[in-house]
Formats: C-alpha cells, structure tokens, sequence
C-alpha cells in the first residue's frame, strides 16, 4: 500500500505531539535534606493541575516544595515532586494510591496489593465505615532493603501482576465542539461522565460549545496486533444483475478532504503560552481521523493480498482547487474516489466522477440528489426520510400492541416527513392482527401545558409517541409537553410515555438529558458503536495499539468505509455496485445496506437501526 500526499503527515503528527502530557515513569529521585523528590521538567502543554494529577499528590506539597511556583510555567522549568511518606507504629514507608472502583473491597484491594487490611485501615483512617467509588486509598509499598531504605515504585504505574498492560496518565483540554454532549465526550475518551463532572466541578450534565473541559487520558501500551481486526468476510450468493465481474491486480483511491492544511500550518507557527493546549482545527481534525481510520482498514486488507495506492487531497473547502485536483495526470487511472466532506464540495466532485466515469463513495452526510442518474455514487449515511422509515418499521413490529402517536409539526419541510410516516404506518398495520389502534393516532401539540396531548394519552399502557421532526425547537417543545404529562400522572403506575425521532437529535444541546431519559428517547440511525465491549472494544484496543490514541465516530467511519468499498473493489473490481447485495464484511459502527433509489441511479445505504436512552445511558434495540 502506498500514501501519496507531500507534506501532511509532518504537519498533521506534528500537531498531534500536543496532545501527549509528560509521562513520570522514569522520573529522576533527587534526595535533598533528608528529603526524596522526583524532579519534574515542564514540557509543552504542561500545566500544575496536571503535574499534580499525573504524579498523584496535593498541589499544597508542591507549592511548598517549590517556592514562588505558579501557573506561568515555562518549558524545561525544573519543579521538585515530594515523594510522600506515612509513618506506622514500627517503620516508615513509602506509599502509592488506588483509586476505588466499583464493587472493590478492602480485602481485595489488599490481595491485590500484597498488603494487610489492618495496614490500609492504618493509612486511611475512616475506611471502616466503607468504600465509595473514586475514593483514594494510600497503598504501602511492601519492598525494603537493608538501612531501612525503601524501593520507591513510580506513582502512577499499575504493578498488578500476570498482565502485560502498563498505564500512565495525560491531561489534556477539551474544548467542547457544537454537537457534543457529556455522555459522547465521556465515550470518546473512555472515561465516566461522573469522573469528568467531578474533576471539572459541573453540577449537572450539561455542556455547552466553547467549554473547556480537563480530561485525564490513560495512555495504554496493548499487546495487540493488528489481525484482531477481521480483514474480509464475505458471504457470497448467486447474483442475479447480470453484471460481469472485471477485477485488476492494483488500485488507485484517491481521498478528497478538507484538511485546510494551509490554516494549520499558520495555526502551528502561533507563539504558543506554557498552559496553552494546541490542537488542530475542527475540519482538519475531523478529516485526520477519517484518514487514519481508513488507511488502518488498507493495511488490514493488505495483508490480505490487496494492492492499493491511497492518494490525499486538501480539498480547502474550494471549489476551484478541487477542479484543480481533478486535472492531475493520475486521475486518468484513478479507480475510486472518497470523500468529500460538504454538500458544496459534494456537487463538484460527483460531477467531476461522472465525466471521468470514477466511482464515488460519499461517507458524509448529503442530499439524496446526487444519486440522480449516477449508478456510480454510493451514498453512506441514510437520509431522514429512511431514518424516519425505519423509526416506522420497528414500531410497527415492536410496539404496535401499544396505543402509538404521531405529533403533526409546524414547520412546511417537516410535513412531508410527516405524511410519509403517517401513510407508512397505516398501511403497514393491516398485518398486525393484535394492534391496540386500527390506525396511527393524529394529534397537535396543543398547549405548552401538555393538556391537549394529554387527552390522547392512555393512563394503563405504553404511549408511543411519534415525533416526524427535524426542529429543535418543536422538538423541544414536544418533549417539555410530554415531560409535563408525565409530572400530572405520576400516580399511574402502569403508564409509560415514550418518544421517538432521529440520530440527529443527539446534536441539540437544547434537548434536556433528563428529558430524553424519562421518555426512554428511542432515535432511528445509520450507525452505532460501543466502545465497551465487542468489536467496538476491539477496535478500540487495535486503534490505541496503531497510533496511541482513542477512536472517534469519525474514525470509525473512515475504518468501515475503508474495510467495506477497499474490500469490494479486491473482490469485484471497480463496477461492484451490483454485487453488494451479496457482500458482507465485519465493521465496527456501520451494516451497510445499499440499495438503489431509482431506476438507473445511484445507492443509498438503507440499513436503519433503534437506540434508546436507559438510565444515562444508549441501548441499541434492534
């Protein structure tokens, strides 16, 4: 496999060394007075919270041991750490922490530590009465030698025993982007959103653009390869379309992506304070993930016996400098191309495939016509209108023995929506024999109140309530209204209301968490990872093995469209359009689905599935 891009790796890494904190685990011991003291270096991007999180000890020990410190730190300051020290009855030792987790126990913490319960009793006076969760527990350090000298094990290095797994700390400053909330920030960095509430003193759940979040990372070293990540998996049936199956022995892909390398580079060359974080613009940062998740599923393929040179362009939001792509000599041999990222971008390029008859994969979100008259553009994320579709389908399968809503809405553009669920709905429940309603139930949403809404409420049942919507603010309105019926029927204990919508809900910092959770929130997507467990965990182990950091959806999404159009074109050349209805292949966040929106024309991904929010938290349904 071959990168072909001048320039963008060293400016792109460049950036990224950032984001790494320094690491204490081969800190130097200076013994000054009778007194030990790692002494610290200050680094780009250091600051004194996170000096004192990372060597775990009181920002007041610190200060005292270095006179006059404060915020204004420059690189190569050297900063004196005490080491702390407990005295018990018989001898003095040296002590690390444990941070509590849940369902821990003093007696395991013991085993795990080599230690006696009496010892941690000891050492952290009140721990009789129990344990709570991110409690910090002073640990002693049991190795000693001769002259009552102590080993003094690095603070922040986990020595349980039989794992080949080594951890240390990082801080780093998130500054929160438009459509996140705590909850996707806390999975992006595969930490709790209570830790993150606890360390940056948040009384509720609610961020908003423009914070400034402090996150502690764990960097962690896996022993895992590669080959974790399936390469290929392919069902193959017999294909009915016709189509003859032409394959080469190599490939060119080209990936077109505004990086705005240009504006980064300026960014970089900014004098930059001690306590400052640089990190990437938004676009290109987006864009860089998308490229390592896609170039990861390359390698995989790879060894797999693909050929293939990814080309990289800067697309700059410019419609001009994309015309000047698309001029270069190796586009006459171009076999596909990825990206771009905006609808502006998007109309340039698919005219610029057709005229060169290159297929175009388009991995972000995008209007449905760019598919007209185009059999070669295939069209990743699902529209509303199929998200909606499918929102339909499994209420009809699931829920409809319950007494099922829809909301009419305000706005001319969601009516259409609107219609469509309506007539879907009604007439798919001519299969259902055991439906509570024969139709669909149309209602307004009436007063703010909830009173209207109120009087189409069952008080003995689940109420499903359909939502065809796209403005936040009436879906806003629609939720405060629901939240409110349920406040004036607290006393039915048999009825529950649920409200149902889209992934692009997510993004509305205006939608109250509690809201969404009370209505047990169901939303329609194209996607979904967890992080946690399964391949999700896998990839995540697999990723941070590659380039020591965590995935992102974005990246995620560019190792899916990689695996499965990289893997189409191995298997099927480059007119594969016709054989992916018999194609199958593991991905981490995506199942792809493609069909053709018309006679003649291009392929959306039609694959829909449901998650709802359970106590905090998403639950895929389907």
């Amino acid at each position: 496999m071959g990168i072909i891009m001048k320039n963008f790796l060293t400016v792109i890494f460049c950036a990224l060394t950032f984001w790494v904190a320094a690491q204490p685990e081969n800190a130097v011991v200076e013994t000054i007075n009778g007194k030990k003291y790692y002494v610290h270096f200050v680094e780009q991007g250091n600051t004194l919270y996170g000096i004192q999180t990372l060597y775990k000890t009181k920002m007041e020990s610190i200060l005292q041991a270095n006179p006059g410190l404060n915020n204004n730190l420059t690189i190569g300051q050297k900063i004196l750490i005490p080491v702390e020290t407990v005295t018990t009855a018989n001898t003095t030792e040296h002590y690390g922490t444990h941070i509590v987790s849940q369902g821990e126990t003093l007696y395991g913490i013991s085993k795990k530590y080599s230690c006696t319960v009496d010892q941690l009793k000891a050492l952290n006076p009140g721990v009789e009465a129990g344990l709570s969760i991110g409690q910090k527990l002073n640990i002693p350090i049991k190795e000693t030698l001769g002259n009552n000298e102590t080993i003094q094990n690095d603070p922040v290095v986990n020595n349980t025993p039989n794992y080949n797994i080594t951890y240390s700390d990082s801080i780093v400053k998130h500054t929160v982007l438009e459509h996140e909330t705590l909850y996707s920030i806390s999975k992006r960095y595969m930490i709790s959103a209570d830790t993150i509430q606890k360390i940056n003193n948040l009384q509720g759940v609610k961020v908003k653009k423009g914070d400034v979040l402090i996150i502690p990372v764990k960097k962690v070293e896996f022993e895992i390869v590669e080959k974790q990540i399936d390469p290929v998996e392919v069902i193959k049936t017999n294909n009915n379309s016709g189509a003859q199956l032409i394959t080469k022995t190599s490939y060119n892909v080209a990936l077109v992506l505004p990086l705005m390398l240009a504006q980064n580079e300026a960014e970089m060359n900014k004098p930059l304070k001690v306590d400052q974080v640089r990190e990437l613009l938004p676009l290109t940062k987006m864009s860089f993930e998308f490229y390592q998740g896609f170039v990861f599923a390359a390698d995989s393929l790879t060894k797999a016996g693909l050929d293939v040179k990814i080309y990289v362009y800067d697309t700059k939001k410019d419609s001009a400098a994309i015309e000047e792509i698309f001029k270069k000599e190796e586009f006459g041999q171009m076999d596909l191309v990825v990206g771009p990222m905006f609808q502006s971008e998007t109309d340039v390029v698919s005219r610029l495939c057709i005229q060169k008859n290159i297929p175009l994969i388009l991995p972000f979100k995008t209007d449905a016509a760019v598919l007209n008259q185009n059999q070669k553009v295939f069209k990743t994320v699902s529209s509303n209108m199929t998200l909606f579709d499918g929102a339909v389908d499994f209420i009809l399968e699931h829920y409809s023995h319950y007494n099922v809503l829809i909301v009419k809405p305000t706005s001319t553009s969601d009516l259409a929506i609107y219609e469509r669920c309506r007539e879907r709905y009604n007439n798919g429940i001519k299969a259902y024999t055991h439906a509570m309603n024969p139709q669909i139930v149309e209602v307004t949403a009436g007063s703010t109140s909830g009173r209207d809404i109120d009087l189409f409420i069952k008080k003995d049942t689940v109420n499903i309530v359909l939502v065809p919507s796209e403005n936040i603010k009436f879906v806003a309105g629609m939720m405060t209204r629901l939240n409110s019926v349920m406040n004036s029927n607290y006393r039915s204990s048999k009825m529950k209301v649920v409200i149902f919508g889209i992934e692009d809900w997510n993004r509305y910092e205006d939608l109250d968490m509690m809201h969404k959770n009370k209505l047990y929130n169901h939303y329609a997507t194209y996607r979904y990872v967890d992080f946690n467990s399964g391949p999700g965990l896998e990839f995540v182990k697999a990723y941070r093995s590659r380039y020591g950091t965590d995935p992102t959806v974005f990246s995620s999404q560019g190792f899916d469209i990689g695996m499965y159009f990289l893997g189409a074109l191995k298997l099927y050349g480059t007119d594969f359009g016709p054989f992916l209805s018999d194609y199958k292949t593991s991905l981490v966040q995506n199942d792809f689905s493609f069909v053709p929106v018309s006679e003649g024309s291009g392929y959306e991904n039609k694959k829909v599935h449901v998650v709802m929010y359970r106590n905090y938290e998403l639950v895929r349904l389907d």
